[in-house]
C-alpha cells in the first residue's frame, strides 16, 4: 500500500469518526419503568425483611428443584405474594 493510499484511508477513517461523533454522544435509550413499581410491596420493604423473604423463596425453589427461567418466575411470584401477605399482616384492623 502506498503512502498516499494510507493517508487517504486514514482521512476517510477520521471523517467517519467525526461524522459519527454526534450520534455516539446521544444519551442511551431508557426503558420505561414497570407499571407496578409504585405498588411493589417487596421494593418498599426494609432490607432485612426483603432478604428474609428472598432467602425463603430461594429455599422453596431449591426444594422444588427449579432451575433457570422457571426458578426466576417462581421466585418473583413467591416474593410478591409473601410481601403482600407481610404488608397485610402489618396493617391494623
Amino acid at each position: 500500500m502506498t503512502l498516499s493510499a494510507r493517508a487517504a484511508a486514514a482521512a476517510a477513517a477520521i471523517a467517519t469518526l467525526l461524522a459519527a461523533g454526534p450520534a455516539l454522544s446521544q444519551p442511551a435509550l431508557t426503558l420505561p419503568s414497570r407499571p407496578d413499581a409504585a405498588t411493589d410491596k417487596f421494593a418498599t420493604m426494609d432490607k432485612p425483611a426483603r432478604r428474609a423473604i428472598s432467602v425463603a423463596c430461594s429455599k422453596e425453589a431449591d426444594d422444588q428443584g427449579l432451575r433457570g427461567r422457571a426458578r426466576g418466575k417462581f421466585r418473583s411470584a413467591c416474593k410478591r405474594d409473601k410481601a403482600a401477605a407481610a404488608s397485610a399482616a402489618d396493617k391494623p384492623k
